[in-house]
């Protein structure tokens, strides 16, 4: 089926009319089919006191779609024979060699016991690892989290990767690794683990990698200071007041001092242009542009549900994946994929890989119809995010056919 050119029109004013500017300051978004561009839409701001206007080249915090960037790193390092899925994460941090599982007590008096197995690579991937954020509400691990100051994601606390990691040594998993899906700084620990296998720091292995041989010119840890003016600001919904205020100002931003360490699982700035390269890299399995960065096969695996056979995301997630939003979802070695489309109550088609970010941004690649879609805005805490994601999705499959 093709894009209507005609119907997919109403994208851009749907969305308008439906969240700006009451929810959103304003967005972007990038369709693609048959790695074509076939739509693109920009509408209201990235800096409501100074007006100014969100353009093509603005630049976003990305969040969590960081994480299949670095998903995709390990990859690389897998058809290397520098690490397999099924490895023992202590091979790599020998520091988590006597890792323990909270059952019950308090800060002062904590009971655990040791893990049911050991915690591999493919639980950090898979986000069953026991791990956990600081912001996940599932277990009283998030509460030691807060107190020992665990956040990794583009924070502006000044802990190194390996300060982390001493410190998560010492503080209980939610869960034994493998029982539950958990939403947590898994993809964090898999960075920590690409910079000790090559060596390198994040940043300069995703540049040399990933970023320079796909052209992706604005996608960084650290802006550069004659890019400054193009960052956008980052919003944060107070809900108790209804309405939103500046979380990070441009001008004064954390983005623009190098950080701590480097976030694998949150940390990245980009634009709406480069990362639907990384998206079309996706849906070309790995090449792009006669640029091979992994091989089909392997980028294949990278996106099929690693899930067990018969169960979603709603049987097995704590949070919000284990509510409706998870029915019909598996999950993949670094993303959500769909597998029962009707279950999930959607016009989504089976297998499409996806993920989104803290800031309301998304994106999805769809194998089956070969539609590549990036969404960009920045609104943390956003109460209308999963409505304004549903209703992108439909707008865009309305335009089918």
């Amino acid at each position: 089926m093709k894009i209507s050119p005609k119907k997919i029109k109403e994208l851009g004013n749907s969305l308008k009319n439906s969240y700006i500017p009451n929810n959103i300051p304003g967005f972007s978004v990038l369709v693609n089919q048959d790695s074509k561009e076939i739509y693109y839409s920009e509408s209201g701001l990235i800096d409501v006191n100074r007006k100014r206007k969100i353009n093509r080249d603005s630049i976003f915090r990305i969040y969590s779609m960081t994480k299949p960037i670095t998903s995709i790193s390990i990859m690389m390092l897998l058809e290397q024979g520098l690490i397999n899925i099924n490895d023992d994460v202590e091979k790599f941090i020998p520091e988590w060699e006597n890792l323990s599982v909270y059952q019950s007590g308090s800060f002062e008096n904590l009971i655990t016991e040791p893990p049911k197995r050991k915690m591999k690579v493919k639980d950090l991937l898979m986000h069953r690892s026991g791990l956990t954020y600081d912001f996940e509400e599932t277990s009283f691990v998030q509460k030691i989290y807060l107190k020992e100051e665990i956040k990794i994601a583009r924070s502006k606390e000044k802990l190194s990767a390996d300060q982390y990691i001493k410190k998560l040594a010492d503080i209980p998993l939610a869960f034994s690794p493998g029982e539950y899906f958990n939403y947590s700084i898994s993809t964090d620990i898999l960075g920590f683990i690409i910079e000790r296998i090559t060596g390198k720091s994040l940043e300069d292995y995703f540049k040399e990698k990933i970023f320079d041989p796909l052209g992706m010119k604005d996608t960084f840890f650290q802006i550069p200071e004659n890019k400054i003016s193009r960052l956008a600001n980052c919003y944060i919904y107070d809900q108790t007041n209804d309405r939103y205020i500046v979380e990070d100002d441009f001008e004064k931003s954390s983005y623009i001092e190098k950080p701590s360490c480097y976030s694998g699982g949150g940390g990245l700035l980009s634009t709406i242009d480069d990362y639907m390269k990384f998206c079309e890299l996706l849906q070309n399995k790995g090449t792009l542009n006669d640029v091979n960065i992994i091989g089909s096969r392997t980028a294949s695996f990278m996106m099929s549900n690693h899930l067990e056979k018969d169960i979603d995301l709603y049987d097995i997630a704590k949070g919000k994946w284990g509510t409706n939003i998870g029915k019909g979802v598996g999950f993949s070695l670094g993303g959500s994929i769909v597998i029962d489309p009707i279950k999930n109550m959607s016009l989504r088609s089976k297998d499409e890989f996806s993920w989104g970010g803290a800031a309301s941004t998304l994106f999805w690649v769809d194998p089956r119809e070969k539609i590549s879609v990036v969404f960009m805005t920045q609104m943390l805490g956003n109460p209308l995010s999963q409505n304004l994601r549903e209703d992108l999705r439909t707008l865009v499959y309305q335009a089918l056919i």
